[in-house]
């Protein structure tokens, strides 16, 4: 429990802010944006890397969704260590820096195995960042622009991830008459790991916030195990099973006939949309509440995967990926705001923890599935079950707005 006097200060504070998202969601946003430039120079070619090591879509499937799903189980553990703790930096600081040291190792794969055991590093990295980084974003500003805070640092992740595809393809031109394709790739997966190393240096600027506890009961401080959250994991848990890796969206660009050199402005495409979208409909859950932002998320991911599905020429693709970055902003920092709506702020880090465990352990089987249906059967086959399966998710997230009652701006 922080002592009176800075728990007054804390809260004077966040209203003398109520405006502003302040040094730790600036700052939090540079480390996101250069670490998303390092990652995304390395994430949309490695299905073209297995390719060339002669690896089915089965087996990304499996590589994703072990990679996602296994990490995942760490998530709640180092949510709930950092609520105990009531320490962030910390687990911000390990955690970005094992996604940066495992990245080089790309260099030296020779085996979709060695690639699987990176990617599984990489994302305990996330697990162990992740939590706390949102809730320190959620304890740093005013709660009046959660989703405009959330909107922006998503939006700084996507920039990083636009220069990532961009970074790429200057480095795959320069290599071109060098060295064969499969040593090309791995020595731009080497030098990824720079940018990974600068957004370390970012961190040293962020700073802990005093955890604001209020006076309450048992059932208030179990409130992240409430109906609201519960109900919203399990939509999101049917929703995941239909919304695997985006490396198959990569691959379906594959399949319609788009070069592996043009991949890489193809994902910058998305990003951009992402970008732009993403503070933009963050500031307007603010407004208007989260809840018929998210029903519409679900609703627009199931048509834009059916589009998918039936996509057969690469301008249908080149619209879709644009398009899919739409969701982005419709989805990934407003989840996280909804969350900060519904949960207390000293069991947040838990809450997030929670949310992206049943996400990642959702990722196995979906992306798993997605392989499957894929190879033995076709794409479109692949990404209309994935559609019916987000709108499962959609069904019970809808339900559980009828049968509980939650904030205003929930």
């Amino acid at each position: 429990m922080p002592e009176p006097d800075k728990t007054i200060e804390n809260i004077v504070n966040l209203e003398k802010t109520k405006h502003k998202l302040g040094g730790n969601i600036l700052s939090l946003g540079m480390v996101s944006l250069f670490t998303d430039l390092s990652s995304q120079m390395v994430y949309p070619l490695i299905p073209t890397f297995l390719a060339l090591m002669g690896v089915s879509p089965a087996i990304l499937g499996l590589i994703e969704g072990v990679a996602e799903s296994t990490a995942s189980l760490f998530r709640t553990f180092f949510g709930r260590l950092s609520d105990k703790l009531q320490k962030r930096k910390i687990f911000i600081i390990w955690g970005y820096g094992l996604s940066a040291i495992s990245r080089p190792f790309f260099y030296i794969a020779s085996h979709w195995t060695t690639v699987m055991a990176i990617r599984f590093s990489d994302r305990i990295g996330k697990a162990i960042r992740t939590p706390s980084r949102d809730a320190l974003i959620s304890t740093s500003i005013h709660p009046s622009i959660q989703g405009k805070a959330f909107g922006f640092h998503r939006a700084m992740d996507r920039i990083g991830a636009i220069g990532g595809p961009l970074l790429a393809m200057l480095i795959l031109y320069l290599l071109r008459d060098t060295m064969s394709e499969l040593d090309a790739l791995k020595t731009m997966f080497l030098i990824s790991v720079i940018p990974g190393l600068i957004a370390l240096i970012f961190i040293k600027f962020t700073k802990e916030t005093r955890v604001i506890k209020k006076a309450m009961d048992k059932k208030k401080k179990t409130a992240m195990l409430s109906a609201p959250f519960i109900l919203f994991l399990v939509a999101n848990a049917f929703f995941t099973l239909g919304n695997s890796s985006n490396a198959f969206l990569i691959l379906k660009a594959q399949e319609v006939g788009i070069a592996i050199f043009l991949i890489p402005i193809l994902w910058m495409v998305y990003n951009i949309v992402c970008t732009i979208s993403s503070p933009i409909l963050g500031s307007l859950s603010d407004k208007i509440g989260r809840k018929p932002i998210i029903v519409t998320s679900f609703i627009y991911y199931s048509i834009i995967y059916v589009l998918f599905g039936f996509a057969n020429q690469a301008w249908m693709v080149w619209l879709l990926f644009a398009a899919y970055g739409i969701f982005y902003g419709l989805s990934d920092g407003i989840f996280r705001a909804y969350v900060a709506d519904i949960v207390e702020e000293e069991n947040r880090a838990t809450a997030y923890g929670v949310l992206n465990t049943v996400i990642g352990i959702s990722l196995l089987p979906a992306s798993v599935l997605m392989g499957l249906i894929w190879t033995q059967f076709n794409s479109q086959s692949a990404f209309i079950i994935a559609a019916g399966l987000g709108m499962v998710g959609f069904i019970i997230f809808l339900i559980s707005l009828i049968v509980t009652k939650q904030p205003k701006k929930a």
